[in-house]
């Protein structure tokens, strides 16, 4: 369920996922750095005889949170869902990550819309196996959101507590720029690998099993910049170069 301007939207499986990155020198677990990639490409009647890539497309993508988690499953615990909280502006400047929007409304062009949304705020709201659904809510303008909220009626729980009613689908669709419900996996862990391991595939399975809990996966991925081609080395700084990176991957989507 994905809503954002007059479009139907379809997920765009592989680029939709969540992402962790081990650093060489991360050593708990809060230290992981995550990323949550979703992207899609307009859909309907009117679309079905376009190609995929020349569809007009939205990419979110959240980067940069470090949850303290027991392991990967504990993503479904992830709530940052904190329209309530009058006191603290809403916004992915913080622990729930920094939100990156891009738009690319014209087909096969280059033309891409950015910055229309400042604030947001996103939850998982539950887990099937490597599957996590998310959802997200974006805004061009959060403050005057906070307003419209503080309008909600304030409902009695059961143990006389005041809170107010949670906003419902109606509302989302007609104040945030974007708003989702959908199933993304959990995808891919990169480890950085110093180059004098001998072992890079089996040092990352070892690193990512002690910080995230992971399983065997399902394929298993090296780069080595110093062995890609003259352009890809031109391009890669230097303190990339000097180590590896394994790419462990999960749940079907890996490049071949």
């Amino acid at each position: 369920m994905i809503y954002f301007r007059n479009y139907h939207w379809l997920p765009v499986q592989g680029y939709s996922r969540f992402d962790a990155l081990i650093q060489t020198d991360d050593q708990k677990r809060e230290d992981v750095f995550w990323m949550l990639d979703f992207r899609c490409v307009a859909a309907g009647a009117e679309w079905r005889r376009v190609r995929h890539w020349e569809r007009p497309s939205l990419w979110v993508q959240v980067n940069g949170f470090k949850p303290k988690l027991r392991g990967w499953r504990d993503l479904e615990t992830l709530n940052y869902w904190n329209w309530e909280e009058e006191t603290d502006d809403i916004s992915f400047c913080g622990p729930s990550g920094w939100l990156d929007v891009e738009f690319y409304p014209a087909c096969g062009s280059k033309e891409c819309e950015k910055s229309f949304v400042s604030d947001g705020i996103w939850r998982v709201a539950g887990r099937e196996n490597g599957w996590l659904t998310v959802e997200l809510a974006a805004f061009a303008d959060g403050p005057s959101l906070m307003e419209l909220l503080k309008g909600l009626p304030v409902q009695v729980t059961p143990d006389g507590r005041e809170e107010r009613a949670e906003p419902d689908l109606d509302f989302w669709k007609k104040n945030a720029e974007i708003y989702f419900v959908e199933n993304i996996p959990f995808g891919t862990v990169t480890v950085r690998v110093p180059r004098n391991v001998r072992d890079p595939e089996a040092y990352a399975l070892r690193r990512a099993r002690a910080l995230i809990g992971v399983d065997e996966p399902e394929h298993i991925q090296v780069h080595d910049h110093l062995k890609a081609n003259d352009r890809i080395q031109k391009e890669c700084p230097e303190n990339i170069r000097q180590d590896v990176f394994v790419e462990l991957h999960f749940n079907g989507f890996y490049e071949d």
